[in-house]
């Protein structure tokens, strides 16, 4: 028993030294629902009010005013994850993920996920390139403007242990061809991971309206388009890409779900704190139950 003991102590040990220890503070009674949102932060590359330091806070608040357990997030740089980590932090989130390219000289923009340790546990997660070459960070195919990734994750819920996997991309903006075969090559990722019938989750902006010929059709073709199979009426606007405006213009962000996640909620987020706007982009949620 002291032996037993003192194994999971030095485990724990080495687990917070790492940095990926977190500690369960669940119980058995925690609520089996949680949300899930794709969020277009966009970059910082703005100035003025559009500034990043000035949409900081913004963000943060739509995050907690919604209390969105894991977001998909795309287009952040590295000062913008350092300060999501250094804010979110505090209250169990991390963020894992990587720039889409490893030029030294450039800090090109990435995509992450960003979930509550209070609630999740990361049993693995990854990222690779939508490409001909996946592996090869960097790598770009199919006449892509530049070059994008998907990063994934499989998560374990606190309390009951529930598991399920977790993708999120950002398809390219002027490739049809790109977009195409970048979600094929996520899908069969996917299928892959999920082979035992895991859960899943593909969460991301697709740069395209719903069309059953373009990359959301071959989504919906493995998966459900969150929104469709929602319990309850889908609620907020309907498009998702503001370009600053008040109202949206184009419906590109968007949530899928395999066919044993149930969906309670669809919501696409208008908030304007203060009446100033987070992002070019609404995020997008969803309640759901597993």
């Amino acid at each position: 028993m002291k032996t037993s003991i003192a194994l999971s102590a030095l485990t724990a040990l080495t687990a917070a030294l790492c940095g990926c220890y977190h500690p369960d503070t669940s119980t058995d009674a925690s609520p089996r629902t949680f949300r899930v949102a794709t969020f277009n932060m966009r970059t910082d590359c703005d100035k003025g009010e559009h500034a990043w330091t000035n949409r900081l806070p913004l963000v943060l608040k739509v995050v907690k005013d919604n209390e969105f357990d894991i977001i998909g997030a795309q287009e952040l740089k590295t000062n913008q994850v350092f300060d999501l980590r250094r804010r979110l932090g505090p209250e169990g989130y991390v963020a894992i993920g990587r720039r889409r390219t490893f030029d030294s000289k450039y800090d090109t923009e990435g995509i992450y996920l960003l979930f509550n340790t209070n609630k999740f546990e990361c049993l693995e997660n990854g990222t690779f390139q939508l490409s001909e070459t996946p592996d090869v960070p960097g790598s770009k195919s199919w006449s892509t403007d530049c070059p994008r990734t998907c990063v994934w994750a499989k998560l374990k819920r606190r309390g009951d242990g529930a598991e399920f996997f977790v993708f999120n991309t950002h398809l390219d903006h002027k490739s049809e061809e790109a977009r195409r075969n970048g979600t094929k090559l996520i899908i069969s990722r996917m299928k892959a991971a999920a082979a035992d019938g895991t859960p899943a989750f593909l969460l991301g902006d697709f740069n395209c309206a719903p069309s059953a010929d373009n990359a959301v059709g071959i989504a919906e073709r493995t998966m459900k388009n969150a929104e469709t199979v929602s319990e309850t009426p889908h609620a907020g606007p309907e498009k998702t890409f503001t370009n600053w405006k008040p109202t949206a213009n184009f419906l590109i962000d968007y949530i899928f779900v395999s066919g044993d996640v149930r969906v309670l909620s669809h919501k696409t987020h208008d908030d304007l704190p203060g009446g100033k706007s987070p992002s070019d982009h609404f995020p997008v949620s969803v309640e759901v139950a597993l």
